[in-house]
């Protein structure tokens, strides 16, 4: 987990004018606005399990509009790598090193991708749940709170995580509260992750990760005098991901699936609503080239990603 709370990415960048929403009576500025606000997850999702990568400074959330540099993303309609939701890049900030091969196996603490488990902070057995119930962080305007179970090879618990013997690891983690940004903008989230990983113990030759999480966000303020309101949400689901374990070296996912969506309502005064929605299937078939099937907005794409960071192409 990481020790320091980092919300979303404020960024405009990587939307295309074919995906705007169909809304024709919906201002072109209010459309781009709603593309933009697929750029980055919600508020609070790196402090949750989730394929979603969204970071920035503590003061940032998302506001159409602007953008981290103060610029205005309203005009942003090119495509980015995997860092924009065009046809040429996935949403939520791209896909996570641990679910394209891009974090390596070693010694100690972590070894790899979803390894990552420490439970000594604040954290206490309990005999009811057999977890690890962890004490609540405040956290700028947030109500951070996480749990952990242990069990080894032979699925007996565990109180605390061994990294010679733990097998099977579940984490959960939630957030809520309200967060204050741009002096104008009020964010109110709410996001949970339920993740399991199997494979831990030392000798294993693989680790197979299921997990789910979902997160909503309701944003409103002013800009530039214009009232305005944001509402986005997002899901996500691994299911039997598999990464073979190579000592010294990342090796990427060779079986299962991540789903992932997004929709976000902008509406500003003067404005109707502008809604756009998107869903991206990533499928993993031993090949070292993920398939992608892209929804955005009604409109199907069949796509490929190279791994680990191999740009995104779709057909």
């Amino acid at each position: 987990m990481q020790s320091k709370l980092r919300i979303a990415l404020i960024a405009g960048a990587g939307v295309i004018a074919a995906a705007c929403a169909s809304d024709m009576t919906t201002s072109p500025a209010a459309q781009r606005a709603a593309l933009a606000a697929l750029v980055a997850p919600p508020i609070s999702f790196d402090q949750i399990r989730t394929s979603f990568v969204g970071r920035s400074s503590e003061t940032d959330g998302f506001v159409p509009g602007a953008t981290a540099s103060g610029g205005d993303n309203d005009d942003a309609d090119n495509e980015e790598g995997d860092h924009g939701p065009g046809w040429g890049g996935l949403m939520g900030g791209g896909l996570g090193e641990a679910w394209i091969g891009g974090i390596g196996f070693g010694p100690g603490l972590g070894r790899g991708p979803f390894g990552d488990f420490d439970d000594s902070n604040g954290c206490a057995f309990s005999t009811t749940s057999n977890r690890n119930d962890c004490a609540t962080i405040m956290r700028a305007g947030l109500t951070i709170n996480r749990s952990y179970s242990f069990l080894d090879a032979a699925l007996h618990v565990q109180q605390s995580f061994d990294p010679a013997s733990t097998n099977t690891v579940n984490v959960k983690n939630s957030v809520t509260g309200t967060v204050t940004h741009h002096s104008t903008a009020t964010s109110t989230v709410n996001s949970s992750s339920d993740f399991t990983v199997v494979g831990l113990a030392a000798g294993s030759t693989q680790r197979t990760v299921d997990g789910t999480a979902s997160g909503s966000e309701t944003t409103t303020g002013t800009r530039d005098g214009v009232a305005f309101t944001v509402a986005r949400t997002a899901d996500d689901k691994t299911v039997g991901l598999v990464i073979p374990i190579q000592d010294g070296r990342p090796t990427y996912p060779t079986a299962g699936t991540v789903t992932r969506s997004m929709t976000a309502t902008v509406t500003k005064d003067g404005s109707a609503p502008s809604t756009t929605s998107r869903s991206e299937v990533i499928t993993y078939d031993g090949s070292a080239t993920a398939t992608v099937v892209i929804t955005h907005d009604g409109v199907t794409k069949n796509c490929t990603k190279p791994l680990p960071h191999g740009r995104l192409t779709c057909a």
